[in-house]
């Protein structure tokens, strides 16, 4: 588990920090390459980062780098454990870290996402294996589009597909937004065949929250806490720097509350989900992880 925890490290110094390159060193003479910034791990190793160029902001460099390695250091110092767990019993552990969570919340669902790949590291939804982020962040973009069109799921959704099909042929939509959103009411029909119209509005709304997370998160490199409370309810919360916890609600929340049931939650959680093997970040559901789809339910 350690090994895969200092992988995570290094990777993730070398992504926030804006490095080249990330590595641990033992021994040998303290680095006097400007372009390098490093922070001691202990009397014999230091983590260094190198850089293109000599940064001009190498205190503050450092600083975050001292931040970072933080809070990894209850699970870099962890004891081995005495049997080794399969990737799927780690996944499952969180899975149902997550379900307890979204229970003592009150959230509808909970998700753990990150914003650099296509991969659901965890739900508190069951799961299949057919699908991958991408899929939902292609429902909250056909959301966006049904919107605009000023059209909603619902009306659509009462009637019949060539009824349907005609609503949308009047809004005079572009042909790419037509196929996107047909494409999107074949799949929330298939909900609301087996789970009624809540289980296609808790996708939607699952998938708009997971979508706004990402954005946010993708242009707000040190996001630490979210919490919406328009037309989106959902509260998140950054762990180890890389991943967002995200709880999505159906109705309006408290932020204090979500956040009392989080911080308590957070180690546990963090700790499960860096003992997750590596993932190639090509693919979204190969080597390692999971992805999910949202329940075909209510």
């Amino acid at each position: 588990m350690k090994d895969h925890a200092w992988l995570k490290l290094l990777d993730l110094a070398a992504q926030k920090l804006g490095a080249d390159d990330a590595r641990i060193e033992i021994g040998g003479r303290e680095p006097s390459d400007g372009t390098l910034v490093w922070v001691e791990l202990d009397e014999t190793r230091r983590l260094v980062l190198r850089f293109s160029e000599p940064p001009s902001n190498k205190d503050e460099i450092h600083a975050k780098l001292v931040v970072m390695l933080e809070s990894f250091h209850e699970l870099l110092a962890a004891p081995p454990e005495p049997s080794v767990r399969t990737a799927r019993a780690l996944h499952r552990e969180l899975d149902h870290a997550l379900l307890a969570l979204a229970e003592r919340t009150g959230a509808e669902t909970a998700w753990i996402i990150d914003t650099h790949s296509p991969v659901l590291w965890g739900s508190s939804e069951p799961h299949e294996d057919l699908a991958d982020l991408e899929g939902l962040m292609g429902s909250a973009r056909a959301d966006q589009m049904l919107a605009d069109a000023k059209l909603s799921w619902t009306e659509l959704l009462a009637g019949t597909p060539n009824e349907a099909r005609e609503r949308l042929l009047a809004a005079r939509l572009s042909a790419v937004v037509m196929r996107v959103l047909e494409e999107e009411l074949e799949h929330l029909r298939i909900l609301v065949d087996s789970g009624g119209l809540r289980a296609a509005a808790r996708r939607l709304r699952s998938a708009r929250a997971l979508l706004e997370i990402r954005s946010r998160a993708a242009r707000e490199r040190d996001l630490t806490r979210t919490e919406l409370r328009g037309s989106i309810q959902c509260f998140a919360h950054s762990i180890a720097g890389q991943y967002q916890l995200v709880l999505v609600f159906d109705e309006t929340y408290s932020p204090l509350h979500a956040e009392g049931n989080v911080q308590p939650a957070l180690p546990h959680i963090e700790r499960l989900l860096l003992s997750l093997p590596p993932v190639d970040p090509m693919s979204g559901r190969a080597r390692g992880a999971k992805v999910l789809r949202l329940p075909r339910r209510g």
